[in-house]
């Protein structure tokens, strides 16, 4: 049966919150800001920025909210390397990736960098 609502794409940074972060315990206090790259440490402007959605997390002994950032080339090759990990333990990846959630919000995650 047809639907009357059209849904909308899901935003970048709900495909790439799938990324695991690295603790932030071991990032710098502009990382864990959103204002560096919580990979490569690069300082991020607005254009440049790639909101990586909402985490909580234990932050000097206190369960917290961050909002991790990161660069586009590091988003793009951290989103490749989790869909090639996926990938390999998923049987249904193997035969078409249109048909697991993971497989799928991991592709789109790979292009919502490239953009």
């Amino acid at each position: 049966m047809p639907s009357d609502t059209v849904s909308s794409p899901p935003s970048a940074a709900t495909l790439l919150a799938h990324l695991e972060m690295p603790a932030p315990s071991q990032l710098t206090a502009p990382q864990v800001r959103g204002a560096h790259c919580v990979w490569c440490d690069m300082r991020l402007e607005g254009a440049t920025a790639l909101d990586l959605g909402q985490r909580r997390e234990e932050i000097g002994g206190v369960v917290s909210r961050w909002f991790p950032r990161a660069c586009r080339r590091c988003a793009e090759r951290e989103a490749l390397k989790t869909l090639v990990e996926h990938g390999q333990s998923c049987e249904q990846c193997v035969d078409d990736h249109t048909q697991c959630p993971t497989g799928l919000s991991l592709v789109r995650a790979v292009r919502a960098a490239r953009r």
